[in-house]
């Protein structure tokens, strides 16, 4: 079994890397970043396109992972080799072309609750001498996000606890305890006191929020940033979705 945990700590990591390697990660580019399959028929694959925007041929490589998610918000990510059929699985890309690659869920068709994926496209180092004379093999990988959702599951979301983390930021506790994910940062979040109430939604939304993603029959904590005019404890929070 693999196992991948990503902390603070992994978060700042890949970060630094990002920026550090910028001009490698603009070399190729993934759509969707995130998509939402149906069990079984013909809304259970999604096509990946990946664009190779450099000037060297890109060898690539596609891995399926279970996707869940702690009560603090960090990510665990298992290995799965028999949910998806990827086709084709590693494949290169010739510059300025793009490879379309056949995502399908072949897994349990009758689930009744949302189960995430990350799909994982990696760049595969090729050129082996460079790596051995540099001893660094360095390779760009994105992380696109699928849902699988039975018909008719619904997601139920609580706000279990909400407390002042600093000035201008909630820590919030919430639940889901429906049978579907729930994307918090495509949500309406609304504040409301005594004199006035205040709207995040969208671009602004994603900003200020921590955790963007709730899966179901779970909790998780997030952080928001609000106005110091808006208090925990007197006033009132609304997540439409």
């Amino acid at each position: 079994m693999l196992l991948f945990f990503m902390g603070d700590h992994m978060r700042f990591l890949i970060i630094f890397l990002t920026c550090f390697w910028s001009l490698h990660s603009y070399a190729f580019q993934v759509q969707p970043m995130v998509a939402e399959l149906k069990p079984s028929g013909s809304n259970s694959q999604q096509r990946i396109r990946v664009m190779n925007n450099s000037n060297e041929p890109l060898t690539i490589e596609l891995t399926a992972f279970d996707l869940e998610i702690n009560k603090a918000g960090d990510e665990e990510l298992k290995l799965n080799e028999e949910d998806f059929l990827i086709i084709p699985m590693t494949t290169i890309v010739q510059p300025g072309k793009t490879q379309s690659v056949l995502v399908r869920y072949i897994g349990d068709p009758a689930i009744s609750v949302s189960k995430s994926y990350r799909i994982a496209v990696d760049q595969v180092p090729v050129d082996i001498n460079e790596i051995k004379q540099s001893g660094v093999g360095m390779s760009v990988s994105f992380r696109t996000l699928f849902n699988v959702v039975p018909e008719q599951a619904t997601a139920k979301l609580l706000v279990k606890e909400k407390q002042l983390e600093q000035a201008g930021v909630w820590k919030i506790l919430l639940e889901n305890e429906g049978d579907k994910f729930i994307r918090l940062s495509q949500a309406k979040w609304l504040f409301k006191n005594q004199e006035e109430q205040l709207l995040l939604e969208g671009e602004e939304l994603s900003k200020a929020l921590s955790g963007k993603l709730l899966l179901p029959h779970s909790e998780r904590e997030v952080t928001i940033e609000v106005p110091a005019k808006f208090s925990p404890q007197n006033s009132q929070l609304e997540v439409l979705f």
